[in-house]
């Protein structure tokens, strides 16, 4: 008896042969794009700090400088080179503008982060506003 049931055992575990290379090949292509897609993501969220740092630097510049064309000008400079450092080559500014808004000076930084495929990364962009530094004298 014993003989027959072993035999019936393996006879029903035939159509199951296989299945974990199948498996594993319907699996994998699902784990490497889920695994791109984080990575890229990584990236992304990575270049858009860098922006964020470039713009309160240049933000930061042209607020000393007073608001004048002259430091939003510097300003505008002085964010790509940071940028630059700060970035090592992550962030590919596609722009970089600084305005002047009434008693406030506003800095938009817009760029590229680095891309595991081509053109499949976000633009990344950030803006930051504060109020031009004066001296005021006492009274």
């Amino acid at each position: 008896m014993n003989v027959v049931q072993a035999r019936i055992a393996r006879v029903r575990s035939r159509p199951q042969r296989g299945a974990s290379s199948i498996e594993l090949a319907l699996y994998t292509p699902i784990m490497f794009l889920i695994i791109f897609i984080i990575v890229q993501f990584s990236l992304t969220w990575h270049g858009n700090q860098i922006a964020a740092a470039a713009a309160r630097e240049a933000a930061r510049a042209a607020r000393i400088g007073g608001g004048t064309p002259a430091a939003l000008a510097a300003a505008e400079e002085r964010g790509r080179e940071y940028a630059e450092i700060v970035g090592n080559g992550h962030l590919v500014i596609t722009s970089i503008e600084a305005i002047q808004v009434g008693e406030n000076v506003r800095v938009t930084v817009r760029g590229r982060s680095t891309e595991i495929v081509d053109n499949l990364a976000p633009e990344v962009s950030q803006t930051i506003e504060g109020p031009i530094e004066q001296f005021v004298p006492d009274l």
